[in-house]
């Protein structure tokens, strides 16, 4: 009879202790993403700053990707565009951004944007999620 308990006890600690590890990791590749998309973000305004092929660049957001793109404005499979696929644990939860669409396109020589706001991410269980500002400037938080 004690062996049964003490098996039980060490089944339940073991499940606690799994689920508590599981959950940090979730967490982990939420903030991995998020941090492969701010680099992408500053990626396009460097390339914007430094006016490489005399163009501005972009970022489009959709819920499961970012995409850096080359020019005044999105199009689906256009060339010279870089993708950031998201985990599946992790999706675009939502964004306010001031001029109500998915793209921020950053200004040569100055990297401004006139698309500035918030754009937030989120575990597919809602557990957490992490929100980037991207200011007037270009520069993110």
């Amino acid at each position: 009879m004690e062996v049964m308990i003490v098996i039980g006890v060490f089944v339940i600690v073991a499940g606690m202790t799994f689920y508590f590890f599981s959950g940090l990791n979730k967490k982990e590749i939420l903030e991995k993403d998020v941090a492969g998309v701010s680099a992408f973000i500053r990626d396009a305004r460097m390339l914007a700053v430094t006016s490489k092929d005399s163009s501005v660049f972009g970022i489009h957001f959709e819920n499961d990707k970012v995409v850096l793109f080359k020019g005044s404005s999105y199009v689906a499979g256009g060339p010279d565009q870089k993708v950031f696929t998201l985990s599946k644990a992790v999706y675009m939860s939502g964004y306010s951004l001031n001029l109500g669409v998915p793209d921020v396109v950053f200004s040569r020589f100055s990297g401004e944007t006139a698309n500035f706001g918030t754009v937030t991410f989120s575990l597919d269980d809602d557990s957490a999620s992490i929100t980037i500002t991207i200011l007037g400037t270009g520069v993110i938080q």
